[in-house]
């Protein structure tokens, strides 16, 4: 990035005295996101679903990337922004459709193979309350959908595990950043999440977020199902162009939170991966003291980070249909 550029970019974020906070371009105004989908799957000729409905009414909506060829296929997931704050993901999520739409080897590859089903926003009321604010505010409320519950910490546990009292590991007090909610899948939007997966039984998923610049993938303790999983981490980190992201998990060290990547490896069968987004180390660098906390989740130019979080997913997402199912390791 241009020293003039990074001027600019900081003129239009600066948030003056007594001003109220904006979130402008690149990112987009919920209507301006629903419009970009609606065009995206235009042009994939692919077929916009509503998989269900917001708390507060807003569709879920997958984007279904039919595969090329007549030859058997399966299918592999990507979704974003379950958590409202972190648009950048949408935005990742909204460059492989982009991408899906391209002549290259990888995209052939994977078509080929693979149905694609994206979907973009998973947290609609958390965006555009997120929106509304100015990306301002506290964390639970900006994270959050419209009950307050922190929708990936709202999955069921595997058979046997429990949740323990550790910071980020899933709350049971409502108003806290964490909170999982009355009981697993009680919101509309994990459960219309889980009831899509349970039909369409996913291959392999990834599931975007920000800002820790790592692949978390789910939690497993067999040595072929961590080695696999370390195959499909360092199969996305390859592909990535400059900051290529670190697997963060161990074997034993670790705790069950109700994450949406735990639930769709152990209940549906799935290679499932949580893709951090732009790293502390670049929040850092882009403010130390973020003007809003909108800012400290979100790059304020995306480019770079959609570029290559794109050739990860679909590095990944190869490597995954090269594995049998977890199941049959």
């Amino acid at each position: 990035m241009t020293a003039g550029r990074s001027d600019d970019l900081d003129a239009a974020h600066r948030v003056e005295p007594g001003a109220a906070p904006t979130i402008g371009a690149p990112y987009l105004a919920p209507d301006e996101r629903d419009a970009r989908i609606e065009a995206l799957a235009g042009r994939l000729e692919a077929e916009p679903l509503r998989i269900g409905t917001s708390v507060d009414g807003a569709p879920l909506v997958a984007v279904r990337v039919p595969a090329r060829g007549d030859g058997p296929h399966e299918r592999v997931l990507c979704t974003a922004n379950i958590h409202g704050i972190e648009w950048v993901s949408g935005l990742v999520a909204l460059g492989l459709l982009e991408r899906l739409g391209r002549d290259d080897a990888a995209v052939e590859s994977l078509r080929r193979r693979a149905e694609v089903w994206v979907v973009p926003c998973l947290n609609p009321d958390g965006y555009r309350r997120t929106w509304e604010r100015g990306g301002d505010g506290r964390l639970a409320e900006l994270r959050a959908n419209s009950h307050g519950v922190d929708l990936n910490r709202n999955y069921p546990l595997p058979p046997g595990a429990r949740r323990l009292a550790l910071p980020g590991a899933g709350s049971n007090t409502p108003g806290d950043a964490t909170y999982c909610g009355v009981a697993p899948l009680c919101e509309p939007e994990t459960r219309a999440l889980h009831d899509l997966c349970a039909a369409q039984r996913f291959h392999a998923a990834a599931g975007l977020h920000s800002f820790m610049g790592t692949l978390i993938p789910a939690r497993v303790r067999t040595r072929d199902a961590w080695r696999a999983y370390g195959t499909l981490c360092r199969s996305f980190a390859a592909a990535q162009s400059a900051t290529r992201y670190r697997r963060l998990a161990s074997r034993w060290i670790d705790a069950w939170t109700g994450e949406q990547e735990d639930h769709l490896h152990h209940g549906l069968d799935c290679w499932a991966v949580c893709v951090e987004t732009f790293p502390v180390l670049a929040t850092l660098r882009q403010h130390l003291r973020a003007p809003t906390r909108f800012w400290r989740f979100n790059p304020r130019d995306p480019a770079p980070w959609i570029a290559q979080d794109v050739e990860g997913l679909l590095a990944y997402f190869l490597a995954a249909l090269a594995l049998p199912r977890p199941s049959a390791l």
